[in-house]
This record gives structure tokens, sequence and C-alpha cells, in this order.
């Protein structure tokens, strides 16, 4: 069995308290908001602004930031400033107050991820990346898993603050890994933005990020109206739970699956079947009525669509220049994000057509992203891979080089 070294374990432990974080609060911070006595239109403007407050943060100030302190002080910054909002935001007491606190969480957060990314590139040699991704999605994984569940229960049984204070905690306790994170100052640029021009002509970079968005759109999609059909079902708020539950756990098992074959075999293979799986899946959400029904269709779809987020950070890592890492890694994550905010949007617009449209904005979506993927290459041993087995090579010869003694020529 392949050993997987400790720093990537690490980089894959700060991302799940990243993620184990911010999923503790979203059953709760509606509810908390509600009692709060805001009403729906602010609710949704306060949960949603954070997403393009990450948007305007990864892709403007994660490169600047990485290259004026370092990943290292980047990322603990992230963590430090995400329990400081995280553990403030029950104790704010007018409504500009929880706007300005979800803007500066989804600003500090998207310090984070970039970098984050960046370093699991850097972890590992470029020919077992896709190892070094499908350990991070893994824990990833976990973390969407037992979020949702410990923020609920707490919520609950404790009270709704306290999920807060527990997802400030999280992103406290993740400080110590941050030791494992290297202390790289990227290239400092004038304007960050004038990079991505650069990166939209590096070959198959913006088709990643486009297909990013379009993955997003649809798990948003999916996520956001799936209550409300399994509800108008007669489907209780725990039956609706243990569906998402069951597709964490479904998305965690494919993850260690592709942990285990990736060094041997490309997972990029997949990427058109794991599309069609993923707009199949929300697709046919109207016709499934029952409990059942539900629960296999996302089980199902969280397996078979698990390689989408390891094939798409794989590519992105070969595929980028290196000097510009962490911004191709910021232009995913924003992409990502921007999903998140145009699926629901969108999806909410259909919807008033009636709830079954919502999901069948799947349909043009994976149709789109089939034309993206059929034009794009796929990954190999072509010249942006070898470019970077070349860097990665030059690097450990030169920590080699670094450890023999230097004697004068006599």
């Amino acid at each position: 069995m392949t050993h997987t070294p400790s720093r990537e374990h690490a980089l894959g432990l700060i991302g799940m308290s990243a993620i184990t974080s911010i999923m503790m609060t979203t059953p709760v911070i509606s509810l908390y908001l509600n009692a709060r006595g805001l009403p729906a239109a602010h609710i949704g403007a306060v949960i949603g602004i954070m997403s393009l407050a990450l948007v305007l943060s990864e892709v403007a100030l994660a490169v600047t930031v990485a290259s004026r302190i370092g990943r290292r002080s980047a990322i603990a910054l992230a963590l430090t400033g995400s329990a400081a909002t995280l553990g403030g935001f029950p104790l704010i007491g007018s409504v500009a107050g929880f706007y300005l606190n979800r803007i500066t969480f989804g600003a500090i957060r998207g310090l984070l991820w970039p970098v984050l990314f960046a370093e699991v590139t850097d972890a590992a040699h470029p020919e077992r990346r896709g190892r070094a991704f499908a350990v991070f999605w893994l824990y990833f994984g976990v973390g969407n898993l037992i979020g949702p569940a410990v923020g609920g229960w707490l919520g609950e049984w404790l009270s709704l603050p306290s999920a807060f204070y527990a997802a400030a905690a999280m992103s406290v306790l993740a400080l110590p890994l941050v030791l494992t994170v290297g202390t790289t100052r990227d290239p400092a640029p004038r304007n960050p933005l004038a990079i991505y021009p650069t990166l939209f002509r590096a070959r198959g970079v913006s088709r990643t990020w486009a297909l990013t968005a379009c993955n997003v759109v649809m798990f948003s999609v999916y996520s956001t109206f799936l209550p409300l059909h399994a509800a108008g079902r007669g489907l209780s708020p725990a039956q609706i739970g243990v569906i998402f539950t069951g597709g964490a756990i479904a998305f965690i098992i494919g993850q260690d699956v592709l942990r285990r074959v990736s060094d041997r075999w490309s997972p990029e293979r997949l990427l058109p079947a794991s599309f069609i799986a993923r707009g199949a899946g929300v697709a046919m959400v109207p016709l499934l009525t029952s409990f059942g029904g539900l629960f296999l269709a996302n089980f199902a779809a969280g397996v078979l669509t698990a390689v989408i987020p390891l094939a798409l950070t794989t590519r992105i890592a070969a595929r980028a220049p290196r000097d510009q890492l962490v911004a191709a890694m910021a232009g995913f994550n924003a992409s990502a994000d921007l999903g998140f905010f145009v699926g629901p949007l969108a999806g909410g617009l259909l919807a008033v057509l009636g709830l079954r449209w919502a999901f069948w904005l799947a349909v043009p979506v994976t149709a789109a992203a089939l034309l993206l993927l059929r034009g794009s290459r796929p990954l190999g041993p072509g010249p942006d891979a070898q470019q970077s087995i070349q860097h990665h090579r030059s690097e450990e010869q030169a920590q080699i080089e670094d450890r023999i003694p230097k004697q004068p020529y006599r």
C-alpha cells in the first residue's frame, strides 16, 4: 500500500476543520436570524452575501496577501479571522452588523482555499498529485459529513449560538497544523487582476474554471430545492437530513477509492460520465417521490460524481504556470462560489413556473459541460505536465545540493 506523507494528511485536516466550521453553522444560521426577527429577504441576503465576498477576496486578495506575508501566515490569518467572525456572530445586535460580519467572514475565508490548494499541489510530486488531492477531498468530505450533524445537534440540544462558538473553536484547533504549511511567498503582482488574462490563455485552465461552475450550479440547485420537493412529498426534516448525510458518505467512499487508484489511473477519464451522472441525478428528482428513491439516487450520484473535484483540481495543478498557481486556484474557488450564487438564483427564477423547472436547469448545464470537455485535451504527459515535473525535480535537486558540504576549489 502506498504511504501518504504526513504533510498531505495535515493539509487535509486543515481543509476538514475549515469546511466543518462553516457547515456547523449551515443548519442553524437561518433559524438564528429568524429568531432575531429578520425577514426572509434579509435572511437570504445575509447568507448569500458571503459568497460574493468570497469571490472578490479569492480573485483580488489571496494572491497579494500570499505574496506579502507568505502562505503559512495567510492561512493562519484566514483561520484566526474565521474564528473571530464566527464567534462574534451571535453577539451582533443590528442588521447592518450581520451584513458586515458576513462580508468580513467571506473576505477573510477567501484567503484560505487558493493558498491551501496551492500547498496541496506543491506537497506532492507531479506524478502523484492525483493521490494527494484525493486525500484532501477525502478529508473535505468528512468535514461535510460531520459539520451539519454536529451543528444541528448543538442547535437543538444546547442553543443556536452554540453552533457558532463550536465553529470558531474548530478554526482555532486547526492553527497548530499551519506549521506544516510552507513559508513560500508567491510572486507579488502589481495588479492581481492582471494575472487572469494570462491564465485565461493557459491551456485548459479557463475551461476547468467553467467546468467547476457548471458542477456547482447543479449541486447548489439540488441542495437548495431538494428539501422543498421532499417536504412536499411528506418527508420529515430528519429524513431530508439523512438523504444529505447519505450523499456525504457516498462522496467519502468515492474519494477513498480514488485515493487508492489515482497513482495508476487518471481520474479525468471519468469526467464525461460523472457530469452526466450529476445532471441526471438532479433532473430526475421531480420523478422521485419516496424517501428510498431519493436516498438511493443521491447516494449513487455521490459516488459517481466524487471524481469531479479531484479531476478538476488535478487538471489546474498540472496546467497552470508555476508562478501563478495561487491565482489559478483562486479562479477555481471563485468559480465554485459563483456557482453557489448563480445556481439558487437561476433555480429560484425557474421555480416560479413550477419547482420541477429548477431541477431541469441541470439539462442545459450538463450539455454545456460536455461541450467544454469535448473541446479540451485530456491530461497527459504534455508540455505543461513535463514542465511541472521538471520544476519539481529541480527543487528536489536544489535541496539535495544544499545538504552537501561546499568545498572550495584547490
